[in-house]
């Protein structure tokens, strides 16, 4: 089992006594979007003081909002994977992981912006023209986001040199401090900044 790996696989029991391998990945994926919808509307309201009106605080628990949230701390769990790998297990770098770390980062990428345009379309005018300071402080870091996404990906298509790879995942991480994501209860997960499995 290699943990940093991304592919890594598990089995599971299915009718019958058989076995089949399920990706790592799948769970991760069910684990994040589960806890995102749970905690997105509360770690907002937080926030903001907890003296939220009544219809700012349906809007922050919409669905897609949740989910956008909670795509956002996928990317984050991939993005970091790749970025303490690609700096300080070089020796155990190989396309494969960096193949797949990317995939996730970009899949991540392109869920967010579904999930955030269907969540401004359940809003009416007035209700825009309210958070329109948080959706353009949004709109400028995944902007950021995406110009450094493009970046790496060609990285990723080319030379593959890590210490690009290095620099573009930490540009990345940065603006995810100043996005909303899911609080706590992620320790463990790939790519989390914790002690280096030998």
């Amino acid at each position: 089992m290699v943990w940093y790996g991304i592919d890594v696989k598990m089995s599971i029991f299915l009718k019958g006594g058989t076995m089949r391998p399920i990706k790592l990945v799948s769970v991760i994926t069910g684990m994040i979007l589960a806890s995102g919808i749970a905690a997105s509307a509360q770690m907002e309201m937080g926030k903001m003081g907890g003296n939220i009106p009544e219809e700012i605080a349906r809007m922050m628990q919409e669905q897609n909002k949740a989910l956008a949230q909670a795509s956002i701390q996928y990317m984050t769990v991939f993005t970091n994977s790749l970025h303490v790998q690609s700096r300080e297990r070089r020796e155990r770098m190989d396309v494969d992981f960096i193949n797949s770390a990317f995939a996730e980062m970009k899949r991540a990428y392109e869920m967010i912006g579904k999930f955030q345009s269907a969540h401004v379309k359940t809003m009416d005018d007035k209700m825009q023209a309210r958070v329109k300071p948080m959706m353009e402080r949004m709109d400028r870091n995944l902007a950021f986001v995406k110009k450094n996404l493009d970046e790496l990906e060609k990285e990723v298509n080319g030379r593959r040199d890590l210490d690009k790879i290095t620099f573009f995942t930490g540009e990345i991480l940065k603006p995810f401090d100043d996005l909303p994501r899911v609080p706590g209860g992620m320790q463990g997960l790939p790519g989390e900044k914790q002690p280096m499995m030998k």
